[in-house]
């Protein structure tokens, strides 16, 4: 495959998978958010919330390393590598699973949230099963087998979207209990269509090789840990509201981050797109091009989030009214003080790419932790004096302090004005104007 051709095809399927991820995602959140009493609807959010941080840190333990040390390597080598990479896979799903099952009925009284405990074990007990589907899609990416890894990712959403679709029009036959053994029915259909998509590439050598183990090991542990603690600052607003109020208020938290996870989409393919380019641009020591690559991504970030915010600012109570219903219409003003999150994350996520990119990841892995504490502690106080608003404060107050220090850290390093940002944010919008009307003319 041509490198043109390589970069067209591998973009296409990454780009379609998010996409009709995020799509069905949405739409079937939209469906279950309406079949679902708040209460239910507020345990299945502490449920997905657990199975997500769960999955990133297994991901973020074997994916980097797993990929570093496959490619270039021997078909002897790569046996090996898979072979470990299975072990250690296997040795951190056990864990989880301990772990799951121990403080399950710990988490349910915690968070007041009755039915928890169950999900949490059914959820528990399948999880073995998905070492083999974690490992296949490292496995397709090291491949750079975008278009296997689409179909395996796709494989679980739309079925369950599906099953999402029938419930409702059947909405007094699911329950939790029903709705938590569907998801794992979908994830084990999920791992039948990987093992299919990878039986070219699967590989493996019997037995120990503690050479490679080493080497994944020490490689992973640190995105192990950046990415457990990242996934549980996100989740923080949940977890708290569900120890010091009830699942209710995290079914109206959890229907405004839906909302603010639309900001993700551009903001985190645009970062991917200037973390190559400003890397090369640092290792040929050319601080001003590294700037000037800063200035001009963060100034795309805004021309886009700067809109969304304003339509959310404007637009909450028709925005929750459509995606969730009357039921939700309490959770309004928590979605127009979490939209500003759409004006701080583009400041925040770039600076943390750009102090990976210029060789300070140090920085930025202290940064994520200190957003878990003071975003705790923030968080904490401002639910037991605000209740559900007090979410929306801590968190956004958190990510603002965080976001401040980072452009503070990454200023002692590149020479960057944040108004010139702001000056090529407005400039994009004269320019996708003409872009839209040599389109027209055509």
């Amino acid at each position: 495959m041509s490198e043109r051709k390589y970069w067209l095809t591998s973009g296409f399927f990454t780009m379609l998978h998010r996409g009709v991820d995020f799509v069905l995602g949405f739409a079937g959140f939209m469906l279950l958010v309406r079949i679902l009493s708040p209460n239910d609807f507020g345990v299945w959010v502490l449920l997905i919330t657990i199975t997500a941080i769960v999955d990133m840190a297994r991901n973020g333990f074997l994916q980097n390393g797993m990929i570093k040390f496959l490619v270039n390597q021997t078909e002897s080598n790569k046996a090996k590598i898979q072979m470990v990479s299975l072990w250690l896979n296997g040795i951190l799903t056990l864990a989880f699973v301990l772990l799951l099952l121990l403080f399950a009925d710990t988490a349910e009284r915690i968070f007041n949230a009755e039915g928890l405990a169950e999900i949490v074990k059914i959820y528990a007990y399948f999880l073995p099963v998905l070492i083999l589907h974690t490992h296949n899609l490292v496995l397709m990416q090291a491949s750079y087998d975008f278009k296997a890894y689409f179909f395996a990712g796709i494989s679980k959403s739309l079925p369950l979207f599906l099953f999402i679709v029938y419930f409702s029009f059947n909405p007094e036959s699911l329950s939790l209990t029903r709705l938590a053994w569907i998801q794992n029915l979908t994830f084990g259909l999920a791992t039948l269509m990987s093992i299919y998509q990878v039986k070219a590439y699967f590989r493996i050598t019997p037995g120990w090789h503690a050479a490679w183990a080493t080497q994944i090991f020490h490689f992973g542990k640190f995105v192990f840990g950046t990415n457990l603690i990242s996934m549980l600052t996100n989740s923080l607003d949940k977890f708290l509201l569900g120890a010091l109020l009830s699942p209710v208020q995290v079914a109206l938290a959890n229907t405004a981050g839906r909302v603010m996870n639309m900001v993700e989409i551009p903001v985190n393919s645009i970062a991917s797109i200037s973390y190559p380019k400003a890397s090369e641009a640092h290792d040929r020591g050319q601080a001003k091009e590294v700037a000037g690559i800063y200035v001009k991504t963060l100034g795309m970030m805004l021309s886009i989030t700067v809109p969304f915010w304003i339509a959310n600012l404007l637009l909450a109570d028709y925005i929750i009214l459509f995606i969730a219903g009357e039921e939700y219409l309490e959770a309004v003003p928590f979605l127009r003080i979490v939209a500003l999150i759409a004006l701080i994350k583009p400041f925040d996520r770039q600076a943390g790419v750009f102090l990976d990119a210029i060789g300070k990841p140090f920085y930025n892995m202290v940064m994520v932790l200190g957003t878990f504490v003071y975003g705790a502690l923030l968080s904490y106080v401002f639910i037991q004096s605000f209740g559900l608003m007090g979410a929306a404060y801590g968190l956004v107050l958190a990510l603002g302090i965080t976001a401040a220090i980072k452009q503070f850290i990454l200023g002692k390093f590149l020479p960057i004005r944040l108004l010139d940002a702001l000056f090529v944010g407005i400039t994009y919008y004269p320019e996708l104007w003409k872009m839209v009307r040599s389109k027209l003319k055509k």
